[in-house]
């Protein structure tokens, strides 16, 4: 057939390779993003029936009223009862801060609770159904859980007072889901055992979920008598609402994947018009020929469509299998960050990847070889005839067209895809400008350098357009590579080394009254300083100025969402500071108490001096007047608080103490001894934190850096494109050269120095603009002394000039081995 020979035969020009590699790319990235989510997307609808555990929970901070169970016996429906809370764990000299969550024989109520006696297994033979709970006197774990303590099944752990033994592992547990942001490794327990832990004092922080299963107008009967009699510490939960948080945090992973796949498609895009405008260049005498021998338009349009057509064909088909397996590789990197397992991709997934070849066969290949048909015979004979082709602002206008569209379509959000839209064209025109007045500078010097440096300073020159294209396509992603792992391994050092020396790194929750002697005691003992002992009591904002908060302020507030920490105190710490009213010596409104609102927190909830507050506190109500707002240093490490009471406002309420304390290493040993006296108090480590942080971001990083790859493979294909769209002149130029006595080195040095020079500009703009980034994220975020980051000068421009410079030498290679004789007979 003749197309598919001819596409053969052209396939040995480097337009047609150029031209399937990108396309190849496009469709990978953009199958790879829609295969991963949709994993996620069918994983979250295939266990949404057991993602609570039930058909319906109702969650508080208080225990469940003993009223409520008649009411559900009588509607005959199936309860559990779930209790969780953060504990200290240990075994001998180890301990973990765990999530432990005691349960009710009944649990779960639906889904399974799956189980093995070996620690991480995956073979389906070694894994078993649970019945119920854990028995009492026994604990499930986490299998991370037993290298943390060093401990084996069969052997005992400690929770709060109570020695429990470990003789199961926990698999899956169904309801995992709706605590996405568990903060330790899990340990379940029975819930007959937790009084003797004596973990659970008053105030601390504890969840109980009271699980309801059975038909689904039996439950809507039964909860609409239940809905009167809760409090605002209590909500009834639903799938639907149990998954908003979680599908708010895949939906703006999602957009941001789509994103960087949507900067790839565009350079994949850009390098697709380049070769194509070239492959239409090179074949405008056979067109002329073919229609010298009776070929008309449409057949010659056919001729090509049908060629086009297979290639993309086979390059969607190569993309959408490169595309599964690196959307594996992306899974494999922050699966374990997800509470669902995720299923295999469905075919409609594949969609998105064969639409944008689609798309970019329509709108960055046909109008380059839209007018090639209309070429006259007489071409053939007279080269100097023009031929009409489309201008290169409309090529571009096209090709912005097909990014909105693209980004429309998979982001399905108007305002985040114009968004996207301005952003990118505002960073491409001050790329633009930058890269200009580089390539302006690179002249300048140019004039003073010598023979080799003028050659490869002219190559830019000459190419200028196509320079300034490669370098903003290079600068931007390598500033993207830059900033993304400057963010995974430095901003968080900037952090720790801006901290005074005797900050504290440990904070002490869940002290009873009775052990704050105690403990500030052992402390003092030890010539440890810990900062100031504060009550703290759990509530909830449920009126201001005595109306319920608006939706607007709910949304706007995340606090009213939740029970938050409330606190008292006569001195004000050194790292807060009154912005608006009085401390506590100018209060003067006698009768009321008042009540000091952290800035941000006033701005969010609208508030002035004089609002009234009111509070819910285990259901017992509070009233406040603001007296005061103030400004936090939150990074402190010291305790701050968002509402601070006047003296006297919680004296009718149980509090738990919180405090902090600097422990150097060598005083480590120093927690073992305060848990083994106070085996109920919560410790929490800080340096442990910053790791497990550290460790989120870098397995959250693994899979965005893959993406980031690709936008720097979309920016080879750029450079390939440009190359290869300049070879004939290259050839010409070394030609003449070598005929005039050039060695083949001194033509290799200036290719070598023309790259390098074009990889060391945009290594000079990705490097400023991953400093000013970054910079920007210390000022702005976290707030902190600004710190020059040198190895990203060093990476950047340094790995840029190499990498580039290799590629494009390798590119070039051409030029460089192909005898002067036989190029000279070619431009004949």
């Amino acid at each position: 057939m003749l197309p598919l020979r001819l596409l053969w035969r052209n396939w040995r020009s480097g337009e047609v390779r150029i031209l399937a590699g990108a396309l190849i790319l496009a469709v990978a990235v953009v199958s790879c993003i829609s295969m991963f989510t949709d994993r996620l997307d069918t994983a979250l609808t295939a266990q949404s029936h057991t993602f609570l555990g039930a058909d319906r929970v109702v969650r508080s901070s208080q225990p469940r009223p003993p009223e409520w169970q008649p009411l559900a016996d009588k509607y005959q429906l199936g309860t559990a009862t779930t209790i969780r809370f953060n504990s200290m764990v240990y075994s001998g000299d180890n301990m973990h801060l765990a999530s432990v969550k005691a349960v009710s024989a009944a649990y779960p109520l639906l889904g399974e609770l799956t189980i093995s006696e070996q620690p991480f297994a995956t073979d389906p033979e070694k894994i078993s159904v649970a019945a119920g709970g854990p028995p009492a006197g026994q604990a499930w774990v986490d299998s991370r859980l037993l290298p943390l303590l060093d401990v084996s099944l069969g052997e005992e752990v400690v929770v709060g007072e109570k020695p429990l033994t470990i003789t199961r592992v926990i698999i899956d547990e169904p309801d995992r889901g709706s605590n996405f942001s568990a903060f330790g490794a899990r340990l379940m327990m029975n819930e007959s055992d937790l009084a003797a832990t004596r973990v659970i004092q008053p105030g601390s922080r504890v969840r109980y979920s009271w699980l309801l299963s059975g038909p689904e107008n039996t439950l809507r009967s039964m909860l609409a008598e239940l809905k009167p009699l809760l409090s605002p510490h209590e909500r009834i939960v639903d799938v639907e609402s149990a998954q908003q948080g979680l599908a708010k945090t895949l939906d703006t992973g999602r957009k941001f994947l789509m994103l960087s796949a949507m900067i790839s498609v565009l350079l994949a895009g850009v390098a697709i018009a380049i070769a194509a405008r070239r492959f239409a260049q090179r074949h405008v005498d056979q067109v002329a020929l073919m229609k010298s021998l009776g070929a008309g338009c449409n057949k010659i349009r056919r001729l090509y469509a049908v060629q086009l057509l297979v290639l993309s064909l086979a390059a969607s088909l190569i993309g959408l299998l490169l595309g599964s397996g690196l959307q594996a590789l992306v899974a494999a990197s922050v699966s374990s960050l997800f509470p669902v397992q995720l299923a295999a991709p469905g075919w409609t997934s594949l969609l998105p990847g064969l639409l944008t070849g689609i798309v970019c066969l329509v709108f960055f290949v046909a109008p380059p070889l839209w007018h090639l048909p209309t070429v006259p015979p007489i071409k053939i004979l007279r080269r100097e005839l023009a031929v009409s082709s489309v201008h290169y602002y409309w090529q571009a206008f096209l090709g912005l067209l097909a990014m909105i569209f693209l980004v429309v379509l998979f982001s399905r959000d108007w305002w985040l895809s114009g968004s996207i839209v301005l952003a990118i064209i505002a960073l491409l025109v001050l790329v633009a400008a930058f890269a200009t007045l580089l390539l302006g500078l690179g002249r300048q010097l140019g004039r003073r350098a010598g023979s080799v440096w003028r050659l490869a300073l002219s190559g830019l020159q000459r190419n200028a357009q196509q320079s300034v294209v490669q370098m903003m396509v290079f600068g931007l992603a390598i500033m993207l590579l830059l900033s993304l792992t400057s963010l995974r391994t430095t901003l968080l050092e900037d952090w720790q080394l801006q901290l005074p020396s005797g900050t504290p790194n440990h904070f002490l929750m869940n002290i009873a009254t009775d052990e704050v002697p105690q403990i500030t005691a052992m402390m003092a003992q030890r010539d440890l300083e810990p900062q100031h002992m504060f009550p703290m009591v759990r509530g909830r904002l449920t009126h201001i100025n005595g109306q319920e908060p608006t939706d607007e302020i709910r949304q706007r507030a995340e606090m009213l969402r939740r029970e938050v920490n409330l606190s008292w105190t006569d001195t004000m710490s050194s790292d807060n500071k009154i912005v608006a009213g009085d401390w506590w010596d100018g209060w003067h409104e006698r009768g009321v108490y008042g009540v000091s609102v952290e800035e941000q927190t006033a701005q969010d909830l609208g508030l002035e001096l004089g609002d009234d507050l009111q509070f819910s506190l285990g259901g017992l109500r509070l009233e406040a007047r603001v007296a005061s707002i103030r400004s936090l240093k939150w990074d402190s490490m010291n305790p701050n608080f968002f509402f601070l009471l006047s003296p006297g406002a919680l004296d009718d309420f149980s509090p738990t103490y919180l405090t902090s304390v600097y422990l150097p290493p060598e005083q480590k040993l120093f927690i073992n001894q305060l848990l083994g006296a106070f085996p109920t108090v919560v410790v929490i480590e800080m340096d442990r934190v910053i790791a497990q942080i550290q460790a989120i971001v870098a397995q959250v990083s693994a899979g965005v850096e893959l993406m980031l790859w690709l936008v720097v493979l979309g920016g080879f294909f750029v450079m390939w494109a440009a190359v290869s769209a300049s070879m004939e002149s290259r050839m010409q130029e070394a030609a003449l050269l070598r005929a005039l006595g050039s060695s083949r080195q001194r033509l290799l040095g200036s290719l070598w120095i023309e790259f390098s020079l074009l990889g060391f500009f945009s290594g000079v703009m990705a490097a400023v603009g991953a400093e000013i980034l970054l910079l920007s994220i210390q000022y702005w975020v976290l707030d902190i002394p600004l710190r020059f980051h040198w190895q990203v000068w060093l990476l950047g421009i340094a790995g840029s000039a190499l990498l580039i410079g290799l590629l494009g030498v390798i590119s070039c290679r051409k030029v460089i081995h192909t005898p002067p004789g036989r190029m000279l007979r070619e431009i004949a």
